[in-house]
């Protein structure tokens, strides 16, 4: 079941009449509200948690309180990303005071949950799963840990690590999803290949490639030069080492080259400590049945 929240900007006159209407319509497109929190805002607080575009844009954010609402449904990003547009052309006034903010999946959603919802556990409250699991870096209570995960994709170090007994039993859990190994194309690059686990060992089967950046230096003509040469399909973008601005820019060039998103802490941190969208999973699952 997949979590979200959606932000109702400062407004003095309009705000509370804006949040019930827009918990209204959520309930009744059948998702569930889960938690509502209004919360004024530091300066410091929305500068280290949100992409702050200008001193117009800080000021009219913390202007006033926020209201946080956290629900819970069939793909809930998505919807959540349609409806702000819809209500945006409805009631906004301007372009800087555009009433909505939808949070966007991965670090975004991470470090504004943590903002508005301190006091809930965000692995009881995911988007979706952790579509990166590192195997070589999983300890005894991480690998308990997996089962409980709504999903999860299984990465081995390489492909012989790939094919070890070890390996071939912790993808055999049910919620695993894809299986795959990953291939070092640069002193700071990897690739991911992405396999269903039915043909994890075959030869010659169709592959979701996704490149995996250490160094974000000059990545939008190293995206370009990897969809090129190595046929990739995504970009790992909500990593937790990276900051909201790298993930914004990240994200900014990954789509203007026609690729997908995808997330993970691919080791980083315990599995499902950050997660990716449902959408974002329905895209990795379309890739598959397309090639």
């Amino acid at each position: 079941m997949e979590h979200n929240m959606i932000l109702v900007k400062p407004d003095p006159s309009n705000q509370q009449r804006f949040a019930e209407a827009i918990r209204a319509d959520f309930l009744e497109s059948g998702y569930e509200i889960v938690a509502v929190r209004n919360r004024q805002l530091s300066s410091a607080e929305f500068e280290g948690n949100f992409i702050c575009k200008s001193s117009q844009h800080l000021a009219y954010i913390t202007s006033g309180p926020i209201a946080a609402i956290l629900y819970r449904g069939h793909s809930a990003v998505g919807f959540g990303r349609n409806y702000k547009f819809h209500f945006r052309k409805q009631h906004s006034t301007d372009k800087l005071k555009n009433i909505l903010h939808s949070t966007e999946p991965g670090n975004e959603f991470a470090v504004q949950f943590e903002l508005f919802f301190p006091n809930l556990n965000i692995t009881e409250h995911h988007q979706f799963a952790d579509q990166g699991v590192y195997f070589s870096s999983l300890n005894e209570i991480q690998s308990g840990e997996l089962s409980r995960l709504a999903s999860f994709n299984l990465i081995a170090a390489n492909n012989e690590e790939a094919n070890s007994r070890q390996f071939r039993e912790t993808c055999s859990l049910r919620n695993c999803r894809y299986v795959g190994y990953r291939e070092r194309i640069h002193t700071s690059t990897e690739l991911l290949r992405y396999r269903r686990k039915a043909d994890l060992s075959a030869k010659d089967m169709p592959e979701v490639r996704v490149l995996l950046l250490h160094d974000l230096q000059e990545y939008s003509q190293h995206i370009r030069h990897m969809k090129e040469t190595h046929k990739i399909h995504g970009v790992v973008c909500y990593k937790p080492k990276f900051t909201l601005l790298e993930t914004e820019m990240l994200r900014t060039s990954i789509l203007e080259n026609n690729l997908f998103c995808v997330g993970g802490s691919f080791g980083g941190q315990s599995p499902g400590s950050i997660r990716a969208s449902q959408e974002l999973a329905d895209m990795f699952d379309a890739h598959f049945e397309r090639i």
